[in-house]
C-alpha cells in the first residue's frame, strides 16, 4: 500500500475511535439504567442481539430496515452538505412509496419494466417535493427545518387520502385493512437465502457511490463550497441558491428511493409479499425518516460511515421485538446511546483524547 493510501487508512480508523468510545460510554450508561430498573444488562443485550442476529428471520430484519436507513441518512447528509438540513426524509419516503403503489395498480408493465417504472416515479415524486422546501429557503429564506417537518404531515395525510380514496376503489380490501399486496411480477429481487430484497445491496452501492460524487465531481465541490457559506461558493463562481435546490432535490430522490425499496420489498410489513401497508416509514425512532437523521448524524454526515452506522440502528430495531417485555427500558437505553454516539466530542471531552484545552 502506498504511503498515501496508509495515511488515508490511518486517518479513517483515528476518527473512528471518538465514536468508537461513545459508543461505549453509551452501553455503560444503559447498563447503569438497567441496573436502577433491576435487569440484568448482560441478560438484555443478550436477548437483543440474538433476536437481531441469532435467526435468519432476524437477519432478514436487519438488512430490511439497514437499506432504508442507509438510503434516509443520505437523504440528510446530500443537502446537509450544502447547508440546507432536510427533515422531511419522512415524508418524502412516505410519498415514494404511495407513489410506487399507484403505479402497480394503474400502470401495469412487463416483469422487470413493472417495479422499475414504479421506482423511478417515486424518485421523481420525492424529488419535486422535496425541492419545495429547496426553493422556499434559497429565493424566499424560509427555513428548510420547518417547511420539511411541515410537509411531513402534508405527506401523511396526502398518502393515506391516496390509499382510502383512490386506490381503494379498484382493490376494495384497503378500505378495511389499509394495506394492499402486490403482485410477484411487481416486487424487487429477493435477496438468496434471506427474506428481504436487494435494496440493502443498492443502498451501500448508492453510499459509496454518493462519497464518489460529493468528493470528486463538480457538482459535490459545489455543495460542500456552498455548505461553507454563499459568499464563499459565489466567489468560486457558484450558485448557492441553485446548488442548494439541487442538493435537496437529490435528498428527497433517495428518500423516494427509500419509500419505493420499502413497499416493494418481501420482508418490510407484509413478510413473504411486497405490500404497501399505512404507516409503513413509522416505527422505531419515530419513523424511518428520523432514523435515517440519527443515523446521518452518527456517521458525522460520512457516507460510507453511515453504512455502519446503519447496521448498529438495524439491529436495535430488530432486536427489539425479542425483549418486547422491558421493551421501554430498551427504547430509553436506545435513546442514550444515540445520544452519547451523536456527541463523540464528549468523549474526546472526556478522556482528553484532543488536549485538555480543546473541545472538538
Amino acid at each position: 500500500m502506498s504511503r498515501a493510501g496508509s495515511a488515508a487508512v490511518a486517518g479513517s480508523l483515528k476518527s473512528a475511535v471518538p465514536s468508537l468510545i461513545a459508543l461505549l460510554l453509551g452501553l455503560v450508561a444503559a447498563s447503569v439504567l438497567m441496573l436502577v430498573f433491576g435487569l440484568n444488562p448482560v441478560d438484555v443485550f443478550t436477548e437483543l442481539f440474538d433476536g437481531a442476529l441469532g435467526t435468519q428471520f432476524g437477519q432478514s430484519s436487519v438488512l430490511t430496515y439497514m437499506g432504508s436507513y442507509i438510503l434516509l441518512a443520505l437523504a440528510f447528509l446530500v443537502p446537509g452538505k450544502a447547508g440546507i438540513w432536510n427533515v422531511g426524509g419522512q415524508g418524502q419516503a412516505i410519498l415514494g412509496g404511495i407513489t410506487a403503489a399507484l403505479v402497480i395498480e394503474f400502470v401495469p408493465l412487463p416483469v422487470g419494466l413493472w417495479p422499475l417504472a414504479a421506482v423511478l416515479a417515486a424518485c421523481a415524486v420525492g424529488a419535486l417535493w422535496a425541492s419545495i422546501s429547496g426553493l422556499l429557503e434559497a429565493y424566499r429564506n424560509a427555513s428548510a427545518i420547518v417547511t420539511t417537518i411541515m410537509l411531513n404531515f402534508v405527506a401523511a395525510g396526502l398518502a393515506s387520502f391516496l390509499l382510502l380514496y383512490v386506490i381503494a376503489i379498484k382493490s376494495k380490501t384497503v378500505a378495511v385493512y389499509n394495506y394492499i399486496v402486490f403482485p410477484h411480477a411487481a416486487t424487487l429481487p429477493t435477496f438468496p437465502f434471506y427474506n428481504t430484497s436487494i435494496m440493502f445491496v443498492v443502498a451501500i452501492l448508492i453510499a459509496v457511490g454518493t462519497a464518489f460524487f460529493l468528493s470528486r465531481t463538480t457538482l459535490g465541490y459545489s455543495m460542500r463550497a456552498t455548505g461553507l457559506g454563499s459568499r464563499p461558493a459565489e466567489s468560486k463562481g457558484i450558485n448557492p441558491r441553485k446548488t442548494k435546490v439541487i442538493a435537496m432535490m437529490i435528498g428527497g430522490t433517495l428518500a423516494g428511493l427509500a419509500g419505493a425499496g420499502d413497499v416493494l420489498s418481501i420482508g418490510h410489513g407484509c413478510l413473504f409479499v411486497a405490500c404497501y401497508q399505512e404507516g409503513f416509514a413509522g416505527g422505531w425512532f419515530g419513523g424511518e425518516g428520523f432514523a435515517g437523521i440519527a443515523v446521518a448524524l452518527v456517521a458525522a454526515n460520512n457516507p460510507l460511515a453511515s453504512v455502519f452506522s446503519a447496521i448498529f440502528f438495524a439491529i436495535l430495531a430488530s432486536g427489539t421485538a425479542a425483549v418486547y417485555q422491558n421493551v421501554y427500558v430498551v427504547w430509553a437505553m436506545q435513546g442514550i446511546i444515540i445520544l452519547f454516539m451523536a456527541a463523540p466530542y464528549l468523549s474526546r471531552k472526556l478522556l482528553n483524547l484532543r488536549g485538555k484545552k480543546k473541545w472538538i
